[in-house]
Order: C-alpha cells, then sequence, then structure tokens
C-alpha cells in the first residue's frame, strides 16, 4: 500500500487506490478525497484534519489527493473527452500539490483540439470529479455542465471498479444520476468521460447602473420599460452573472452577459473564425505597473477595515473622548463615503459606456481567472438555489429586506445586520437530472450570498438570517452542497433539506449499497445529511 507524503495519499492509478480503501474498511477508517479544496473545509476532509497542519498529518484516516491522476484523452473523431478526476479544469494558482498549469488543465486541452463544453464554471480552478461532486454550474439556463456527462468511473467502498453510463433510453431512475454528484460519498471517482462539442467565440458586453434602472434587465419586477424581467433574462441570455450591491446608498448591479458569436458578429475588429483577434473582458481592478495586486490589496485593506470596524480607529488612536467622537462622525458619514469609495472600482456615474468584450469560450467565460484572489481577498459563501419562476418574489423579498433592515446611521458596529457593504451574486441554472444536483428537475435562480473573511463576525450567524429570511417567505431553497450549509438541527437543516430532492431516498439507498462500511461518511456529512448509521 502506498504511503501518505504532505498529509496526503497519492495515488498513480486505481491499483493504488483500491488497497486504500479496502485497508480503510478492515480498520474502519475515514476516507475523504481533496480536490482544489475550494468547498467547506469539513466537507472536503476526514475528522478532524487540517491540511497543512503538522499536529493531523499523521492521522489514522486517509485523505487523497489524486493529483498524479490528471490525464486528458481525446478522441476528436467521436469529440469524447475521458478525464481522469484530479485534473483541473483550468489553472489553479493554489492547488494543494503545485501541479496545476495553465496547459494541463481540461478546457486548454480541449481548446487545443478544437473542442469544447458549453457551460463552463465560473470558477476554473477545480478539479474536475470536486466540480461535479457537488453539483456546482456556471450562469447559463440554456447549457448545463452536467449534460455532457455520458460515463462516470469510481471505485466503491468495497474496493471494486464501476462504470457509469449515460442511459440510452434515457432513464431518470438509473443510479448514474446517482453518481453524478455524489458529495464524495459513494466512492473514489477515478475518470469522466464528456461528449464535447467544438469549440466557440463568445461576444457579450458589461453593464454597471443603478440596480432598479438597469436598462438590460427588470430586477425586482415582471418586466417594465420594455426590459425583461429576471426571469426572462436569464432564461434567453446564453451566459450570465449578476452582482448586485444591495446597500441603500449604494444599489448597483453589475450585468456581465455574453452569447455564442455568430457569422454576422465577425467584422474587421473581431477578425474571422480562423483569424480572430479577441478583445478580452477587463475585470473590477484596475492596474498599477500591469498588475492588479495593489488595487487587490486596497479593496482587501478597505474590507478588512469595515469587517472589524471600530477596532482600527481605536488601534490608530487609543481610547478617549476625541475616539469616540471620531468613531461617531465615521459612522454618520460612512454610508454616503460608501458610494464613492466603491466607484474607484464599480463606476456608476453615468459617464460609463457598457464594457464591450470577445474572447474564445476558453478565456471569455470563467470568471476567477479574471477577478480577485481567493487568498488575497477571501470570501465565504451560502448560496440558495430556488425555482426560477421565484426569481421575481426572491427579489422582492430581498429588496424588501434591505430596505428596512440595515444597520442605521451611527451605529456601524453592528453592519452585520444584513449584507450591508458585501455583494450578491444572481445566475441561473439549468434543470438536471442529476439525483443530488441543487437544479435537479428544475430551472433554477442562484443567490449566493457572500461574506469576507477578514471579517471577526461570526459567519454562521450572518448566514442565518437568510437562511430564516427564505424559510419565513416561503420560498423553497436548495443549498450549494460546497458552499457552508444551515445548521443540520434547524428549521432549515437536514430534515429540511430531505424534502426538496424528489430522489433522496434513492440517493441514500445507493449510498448504503456503494460504501456498506460508511468509510465516506465524515461527520459532517452524516449530521448534515441527517444519515443515522
Amino acid at each position: 500500500m502506498i504511503q501518505p507524503s504532505n498529509g496526503f495519499y497519492h495515488p498513480a492509478s486505481e491499483d493504488d487506490i483500491i488497497p486504500l480503501i479496502q485497508y480503510a474498511a478492515k480498520n474502519k477508517l475515514q476516507v475523504r478525497v481533496c480536490g482544489a479544496g475550494q468547498s467547506t473545509s469539513q466537507a472536503v476532509y476526514t475528522d478532524g484534519y487540517s491540511p497543512g497542519n503538522d499536529s493531523l498529518q499523521d492521522t489514522a484516516n486517509i485523505n487523497i489527493l489524486l493529483d498524479k491522476m490528471a490525464m486528458v484523452t481525446i478522441d476528436t473523431a467521436s469529440r469524447q473527452a475521458t478525464v481522469q478526476a484530479g485534473c483541473h479544469l483550468g489553472y489553479d494558482p493554489y492547488d494543494p500539490a503545485d501541479a496545476s498549469t495553465l496547459i494541463n488543465g481540461l478546457f486548454y486541452q480541449l481548446q487545443q483540439k478544437g473542442l469544447a463544453i458549453p457551460n463552463m464554471a465560473d470558477a476554473i480552478h477545480q478539479t474536475v470529479a470536486g466540480y461535479i461532486a457537488t453539483g456546482s454550474s456556471g450562469g447559463s439556463v440554456e447549457h448545463s455542465f452536467f449534460e455532457w456527462i455520458v460515463a462516470i468511473t469510481l471505485i466503491d467502498g468495497t474496493g471494486t471498479q464501476k462504470v457509469f453510463k449515460k442511459p440510452s433510453p434515457d432513464n431518470p431512475a438509473d443510479p448514474f444520476y446517482g453518481v453524478g454528484v455524489s458529495l464524495g460519498l459513494l466512492g473514489v471517482i477515478t475518470e469522466v468521460t464528456f461528449q464535447c462539442i467544438d469549440a466557440f467565440n463568445v461576444i457579450g458586453q458589461q453593464h454597471i447602473d443603478p440596480d432598479s434602472q438597469a436598462p438590460v434587465v427588470d430586477l425586482f419586477d415582471s418586466g417594465t420599460g420594455g426590459r425583461p424581467s429576471l426571469q426572462s433574462f436569464l432564461s434567453s441570455t446564453e451566459f450570465t452573472r449578476l452582482l448586485w450591491w444591495p446597500f441603500p446608498t449604494v444599489r448597483r448591479l453589475i450585468t456581465w452577459q455574453a452569447r455564442t458569436m455568430q457569422p454576422a458578429d465577425y467584422n474587421t475588429q473581431t477578425g474571422t473564425p480562423a483569424a480572430f483577434i479577441p478583445k478580452p473582458y477587463k475585470d473590477l481592478f484596475f492596474t498599477v505597473g500591469g498588475s492588479e495586486l495593489p488595487a487587490e490589496g486596497m479593496a482587501d485593506a478597505f474590507f478588512t477595515m469595515i469587517g472589524t470596524w471600530p477596532q482600527p480607529l481605536r488601534d490608530l488612536l487609543g481610547n478617549s473622548t476625541l475616539t469616540d467622537r471620531m468613531e461617531y462622525f465615521i459612522e454618520v458619514i460612512w454610508p454616503f463615503m460608501l458610494p464613492l469609495l466603491l466607484n474607484v472600482y464599480l463606476p456608476c456615474d453615468g459617464t460609463h459606456t457598457p464594457q464591450q468584450f470577445w474572447d474564445t469560450w476558453l478565456d471569455g467565460l470563467p470568471m476567477d481567472a479574471r477577478e480577485y484572489s481567493n487568498r488575497l481577498f477571501p470570501a465565504l459563501h451560502t448560496e440558495f438555489w430556488v425555482p426560477l419562476d421565484q426569481s421575481e418574489k426572491v427579489m422582492g423579498v430581498l429588496k424588501n429586506y434591505y430596505d428596512n433592515t440595515y444597520f442605521k446611521v451611527g451605529d456601524l458596529k453592528n453592519r452585520n445586520a444584513t449584507n450591508g457593504c458585501y455583494t450578491i451574486e444572481l445566475a441561473g441554472a439549468k434543470s438536471s437530472s442529476f439525483w443530488m444536483n441543487p437544479a435537479y428537475g428544475q430551472d433554477s435562480f442562484r443567490v449566493n450570498i457572500f461574506w469576507f473573511g477578514n471579517n471577526t463576525g461570526n459567519v454562521m450567524d450572518y448566514f442565518q438570517q437568510f437562511w430564516d429570511l427564505f424559510m419565513k417567505s416561503g420560498i423553497d431553497f436548495r443549498m450549494h452542497w460546497g458552499y457552508l450549509l444551515p445548521p443540520p438541527s434547524g428549521d432549515e437543516g437536514a430534515a429540511y433539506l430531505q424534502k426538496q430532492y424528489p430522489m433522496w431516498k434513492q440517493f441514500m439507498t445507493l449510498r448504503s449499497d456503494m460504501d456498506p462500511d460508511n468509510i465516506f461518511l465524515n461527520t459532517y456529512w452524516k449530521t448534515q445529511l441527517g444519515i443515522g448509521v
């Protein structure tokens, strides 16, 4: 049996994985697989394990990193790609194994062969297995990453290799649809086969507008002034994501949208499909000396100050009557200063025209290659998935909540009463047949609540207000499995989630059959899913 290195086991083949699983089953140990490590830590690793913590590196449980299983095999005739599970979708600068590069990512290799997968992830630093195991999605109601999966191979809890192929004719009850979004509970995925399409280019634009006056979408109503409703906009726009700043004195919306380029879109500026001249999308951060790090560092310092207020002021001036007065003065002017500060990054003064861009699918669709760093500018998330036809109701509930409960002037210390200066990402997802996909059986509206990690508050308390808000407002929701979930014993916890998935019992039966010794079931998933063992 192979031995661990740097806290992980690094199998190079299925022959290395099988003995690890058999050893774990015999000795009643846990087995978990780390992809890019972007999900909630407790969801990724075995109980008590912390990567990089030397005191926990010798834990008896088995944490696997598939960095040595990242090969991509492409059959251009059939346009199919078989990808080992450890392969990243794109470049991951924070790869735990430091093995990820641009050229060994799946999407780059597809592009080199003139192929593509239509629904590209917003964040392509993730591994193939990690991305599908959590049911993740890019921003599209027209395309789903999952509809292009045709086969999944894994090693189950008995050490047996199993291959699940997309059924033909289709059968929604086939276990193929159970193993795709597995949460790492059914086995170690070793490879995935995709049916690809021809590579394509995209063209799009980005607007920054007052949220109620956005020209491309009616964010809060059923469609006014010739603008489509949010539901209609998400349904009819091939690729899109929106960033909403709901703070009452800010109230602005960034609308990013793109579509596949058609013959009529090519001109002297774009070049021809064979001699394409990209005009890349420019992200939120300005450059200094060719680098975005100074601007990103300024933003990080800004949100750190907000998140730890008023301590930075007292560290600077000490505790005194003058400090008390300064604190109150800053809190009074804060709501009016915030829009001015954000204008450095998100100008919304009516003088800026929408940004136009065109690019390849590889460079034009992912956001993590162009936006802020997870490490320098960290964020935690909880993400709601609701039926798409509930989008107008959801936005009305959120708008009313922010309008009436945000922290008051002179009370910046209670800034966590609502999302305040943070942003919310809004996007869509196409209906999926995979049992545990949050979009199972329904086109979905996704509401991704941000919490910047340099805040001194309690992130679970902060997110709890939104879980409660959706529940009390009668909005049925599912949650992104890789982000923070409601407490399992609460009103929105395990019992609630079980009711939201029609194939829940079938998945749990499949889990028991494929992992009879519960080696993949850590305490986090046992409690979050309400699994009694």
